[in-house]
């Protein structure tokens, strides 16, 4: 019986390494995950599923939550054991490293989760705080330049529209809002952020373009609607006449809104964000927002949780998943006027299966 029961481990295994084998790791975008062929042991296992992120508050993050229900959707088509958890850290970045830590030792391996790192320089200790256990984590937005998932296997991957693009965009609606002169307000994110470096960079590269615009303000307001509020209020009464408020995120163009509505001056002077939130989304539909960008929260939470199911269940082998596969653009979408009729009215539906969907081939 042990000889027995030996050959057929050794089978298994045979088995394991040919289904590896069969996976076109050069053309990533067509692979496919098929449920006949996870391990009946990993379908029977409870996967503990987690999105890392800074509070349901905000209305983009928020999505990044549905993106992981959706996702644990479509695992209950399948058949697959599992449990989800927020790990709220608030902006903490200690506490956020500490989340990571206390989740993966809990679940001992069998753990997939999407974090957003609140400063660049945790992201690798994210992923380490991950790799302790043996489960799998992929990032979004920030990362210190000199790391990537190259550096650890339990790092599948790290994704991010691209912001420098968005805020070239953004800038350049407002820009043509205001016909292409006058004074604004430049409202930055945190500092210490990969987005907003990003973004503002976009935002000054599309400035080089009109000369006769002039940065009034350029300051920052930390992602916050209650800073970017008194932010604005206070300039406002420095520059009166200032034509547009560019904002590194939604949030903020928020507090933005809410100080021109104070002096009347909602509409009058333009605004544009970064996230469609709902609030700015329907702001835009109004006429009171110029533009804002979708990066869409759902397909960032749902497919990151996707690729890493993927390598937990060993149907993808990580250390062979080439690095154009592990770092990537996601997909993001300009919202103006134009099309935030269409924008509003359709509900994103997904099929997970197909896990690379979620790359910017752009």
């Amino acid at each position: 019986m042990k000889k027995l029961a030996a050959l057929v481990l050794a089978l298994m295994l045979v088995l394991s390494c040919a289904a590896f084998a069969e996976v076109d790791y050069a053309n990533l975008k067509e692979f496919v995950i098929d449920p006949a062929e996870i391990p009946q042991e990993k379908l029977d296992t409870t996967l503990y599923l987690a999105v890392s992120i800074r509070g349901l508050e905000n209305p983009y993050i928020a999505t990044i939550k549905d993106g992981m229900d959706m996702f644990a959707e479509y695992l209950d088509s399948i058949g697959q054991k599992y449990e989800t958890q927020v790990l709220d850290s608030g902006g903490d970045s200690a506490k956020e490293v500490q989340n990571m830590e206390n989740f993966a030792a809990k679940a001992d391996g069998n753990a997939i989760a999407y974090a957003d790192p609140n400063e660049n320089t945790i992201a690798l200790s994210l992923a380490e705080a991950m790799a302790e256990s043996g489960g799998y984590v992929g990032t979004a937005w920030n990362k210190e330049d000199d790391v990537s998932p190259m550096d650890l296997d339990n790092w599948v991957i790290h994704t991010s529209p691209d912001n420098t693009v968005g805020g070239y965009n953004t800038a350049k609606a407002l820009f043509e809002a205001i016909g292409g002169e006058g004074e604004v307000f430049c409202i930055e994110g945190m500092l210490t952020n990969a987005a907003s470096i990003g973004r503002v960079a976009g935002f000054n590269k599309a400035l080089e373009e009109y000369p006769n615009i002039t940065v009034a303000v350029d300051d920052t307001a930390n992602w916050d609607t209650t800073e970017a509020l008194t932010l604005v209020e206070t300039n406002l009464t420095k520059y009166p006449d200032v034509k547009g408020i560019w904002c590194a995120n939604d949030n903020m163009a928020t507090g933005a809104l809410q100080a021109l509505d104070a002096v009347g001056k909602k509409g009058e002077v333009k605004v544009v964000g970064f996230d469609a939130n709902t609030d700015i989304v329907q702001a835009i539909a109004d006429g009171d927002a110029t533009a804002t960008i979708s990066s869409n929260g759902y397909l960032q939470g749902g497919y990151t949780l996707a690729i890493c199911y993927a390598v937990w269940t060993g149907l993808l082998d990580v250390e062979k998943i080439p690095e154009n596969y592990r770092i990537f653009a996601t997909p993001s979408l300009l919202i103006t006027s134009e099309n935030v009729e269409e924008y509003m009215s359709a509900a994103p539906v997904y099929d997970f299966s197909h896990i690379y969907f979620c790359k910017d081939d752009d």
